[in-house]
């Protein structure tokens, strides 16, 4: 079996929105508990092709920007939806994986930069520089959060809304460091499946083993933490071809943001 770029993204799409379904309206109607276990195949799909839009894009800085604004208008929104549709069980909308985009891109211009040393010795000072900066951005950023005056501060909730967009740090976006170094590392792999299947093996082995530690139950293994279920995206990561199929280039830039906030008011709505 063979797919396409297109046919990827559409899969990670309906496995998000089941997942999505799930923490919006578990608890306000009944929800099976399997719509959360195969959500956590949506992330690494499209994480994974986002390390290959990154190898195919004409225009690294342009593609870089892209994600920077739809991070961005995601930040912005966030606060509004759960401000002015607040959840019932108390749920929020915090992530977006369009910053965990970002900074995969991000972090592969760098150490594509200093690869390019070799020429131009500037350039890995340059790419070193790019790779430490949000590292001190997102220290500063955590640090203040950590000082009780800093809460202190007149609509410091505004401010913190405007820095963090404005300067986006890979701390707070979706995953962490955890799904960079994953979209970074599958970037390296694109050209070896082997490779990929020990690279992804290994890290939804981590989410494993640090499951396992909560205890060998079905209950914690498939409800509670099931990170690990990822691996079973990895066939569809195998079954790549590497063509685009069908461009509709904003259809994830639109539909993302939209379905979490109708997902959001429909939830505020039936309670």
């Amino acid at each position: 079996m063979q797919m396409n770029s297109f046919q990827l993204k559409i899969i990670a799409l309906l496995l998000m929105t089941f997942d999505h379904i799930g923490y919006m309206l578990g608890g306000i109607i009944e929800i099976p508990f399997w719509f959360h276990l195969i959500g956590r195949l949506a992330a690494p799909i499209f994480i994974f092709m986002c390390a290959n839009g990154y190898r195919y894009t004409h225009d690294k800085i342009a593609y870089m920007k892209r994600l920077y604004f739809w991070a961005a208008f995601m930040n912005v929104g966030n606060y509004i939806a759960n401000t002015y549709f607040e959840h019932p069980n108390g749920a929020m909308i915090v992530n977006s994986i369009f910053s965990t985009m970002f900074f995969i891109v991000y972090y592969l211009y760098s150490l594509e930069t200093i690869s390019k040393g070799r020429e131009n010795p500037k350039q890995v000072i340059k790419g070193i520089l790019l790779l430490i900066i949000p590292i001190l951005l997102s220290g500063v950023v955590l640090g203040l959060m950590a000082m009780p005056q800093t809460l202190e501060i007149p609509h410091f909730n505004i401010i913190f809304l405007v820095i963090t967009t404005i300067i986006p740090t890979p701390m707070l976006a979706e995953g962490s460091y955890i799904w960079i170094i994953l979209g970074v590392g599958f970037y390296y792999c694109l050209q070896n499946k082997k490779a990929l299947i020990i690279f992804y093996t290994i890290v939804s082995g981590v989410f494993f083993i640090s499951a396992v530690t909560g205890g060998a139950t079905v209950a914690n293994l498939f409800m509670i933490n099931n990170q690990w279920f990822m691996i079973a995206a990895l066939p569809f990561l195998l079954f790549y071809n590497n063509q685009k199929g069908r461009s509709m280039k904003y259809l994830f830039y639109v539909y993302y943001p939209l379905h979490v906030y109708v997902l959001l008011a429909i939830a505020h709505l039936l309670a």
